[in-house]
């Protein structure tokens, strides 16, 4: 199958596809000759859908298919959405930027957080086979304008925040807003409820009604789900009509947003009753890298965390200075042939809220690290409010700044949160910041028994 990105090499891969054994070539978009072999051609990646559907058998599926976009928050509310419906007793998986999440919670990596188009139907043929009631999804702003989703009929849609990735790729972020709009408007032409975060101001420019609406604020009429948070772990839920209480949820105000997001979905799209949702969203868990603490031996805190966008660093330092008694120090870069706009923003919100920082390297692909880290520097304001170091080495990195932590103090290592890779040169290195925190941290906490 020859896809419109790959139309320049399309009778090249084609050819070598021949010769390998294929029977038959599918052309989407491309004008290309193909010789020895039949040839399907179709006009578009929606038509393509269609071929999927058919060959998978998924045109008339059993697993429901909820779709969540944004900017930043997918992860968390796809994780924790899938835990509350498997507490419903629906057999339930997730697939996204962790991977594919089955039921029993074995994770398999995915190269992109939105799969391919044919990789995405095998999956619902394959939930489907298995049983599963649920498939929820996180839905990537690539996904969307490379048609990924193509011929994939979603029962609800979900729209987290909307801020500042990927727009290299789309041209702006006019373009790159309108795309994820465009997920969601879809959806509701189709009439299916779609769910949005009420507090993203940037947002409400690109959203039209209806739309069941979650915010902050107990007592907004304007909500289908309103939420306040007083203490960390608890949150409180009103519709309108009842006010609930979730106890033991994940630290963070961030994380009452997420809950009360999964809360608005369980309530109107599932008809689950308000009383009924503090047993499903009780005690419900955060992915993997998401302000995620580590053990430590001493009297101070390490959180690892995926934030990698202006919005989603100030969100996740902000929640971390609310539980330090002493300094805030953090460790972060920025991701080589990305979005070059967020890192001066990044490199202001690090100083304006951390005290300590360490620039350093994040994935720098085919970038040269000291050219990220002085595009980082340069939206820092002079003087700096923050004591600021600049070490490319990560580990090393990490290793002054666990060095540096003294009682009452909390460390914000950003930027990585789950990966287990350092992408250098086209190469994915082995590599996991818990793992080479964690090292330091034991060291560190038997030298101060010692």
């Amino acid at each position: 199958m020859c896809m419109p990105r790959a139309a320049d090499r399309a009778g090249e891969y084609a050819t070598e596809a021949v010769a390998r054994g294929a029977a038959a070539v599918v052309l989407v978009g491309v004008e290309t000759e193909v010789e020895g072999v039949a040839v399907l051609r179709l006009p578009d990646m929606a038509q393509l859908g269609c071929l999927l559907r058919r060959w998978y058998g998924t045109e008339r599926t059993s697993t429901l298919l909820t779709g969540i976009t944004g900017t930043d928050g997918k992860t968390s509310v796809c994780w924790m959405l899938r835990q509350a419906l498997s507490r419903m007793g629906r057999d339930s998986w997730g697939c996204g930027t962790l991977g594919v999440v089955r039921d029993a919670g074995q994770i398999e990596s995915l190269a992109n957080t939105t799969p391919s188009l044919l990789r995405l139907h095998a999956l619902l043929a394959e939930a489907q086979a298995a049983g599963v009631t649920d498939l929820v999804m996180e839905v990537s702003s690539h996904g969307i304008a490379q048609q990924r989703i193509a011929g994939l009929d979603f029962a609800a849609a979900i729209w987290t925040t909307l801020g500042h990735d990927h727009l290299q790729d789309h041209g702006g972020f006019d373009a790159y807003a309108r795309t994820k709009a465009g997920f969601i408007r879809t959806q509701q032409a189709l009439g299916r409820p779609v769910i949005a975060n009420a507090d993203d101001a940037q947002m409400a420019h690109y959203l039209s009604d209806p739309v069941l609406r979650y915010g902050h604020g107990l007592y907004r009429t304007s909500l289908a789900m309103a939420w306040e948070q007083e203490l960390p772990g608890f949150v409180r839920l009103n519709d309108g009509k009842r006010e609930i209480v979730v106890e033991d949820i994940p630290l963070g105000e961030f994380h009452a947003e997420n809950i009360a997001c999964v809360a608005t979905y369980l309530r109107y799209v599932r008809g689950v009753e308000m009383q009924a949702l503090p047993e499903l969203l009780s005690g419900l868990t955060a992915p993997p890298g998401r302000l995620e603490p580590l053990p430590t031996l001493g009297d101070w805190q390490v959180f690892v965390d995926y934030a990698h966008t202006p919005e989603a660093m100030a969100r996740c330092l902000k929640v971390a200075r609310e539980l330090t008694r002493g300094r805030l120090l953090l460790v972060f870069g920025c991701g080589g042939e990305r979005d070059r706009a967020k890192r001066p923003e990044l490199g202001r919100v690090a100083v304006e809220l951390a005290n300590l920082v360490w620039i350093t390297s994040d994935n720098p692909r085919g970038e040269a690290p000291e050219v990220i880290a002085s595009e980082i520097e340069a939206g820092m304001p002079r003087p700096y409010a923050a004591e600021v170091h600049l070490q490319l080495d990560r580990e090393r990195a990490i290793a002054e700044a666990v060095a540096e932590l003294r009682a009452g103090d909390t460390l914000v290592i950003a930027g990585k949160g789950h990966e287990n890779y350092m992408e250098v040169g086209g190469v994915r290195l082995p590599w996991s910041d818990r793992a080479i925190a964690a090292r330091y941290l034991e060291r560190k906490g038997y030298a101060q028994c010692a």
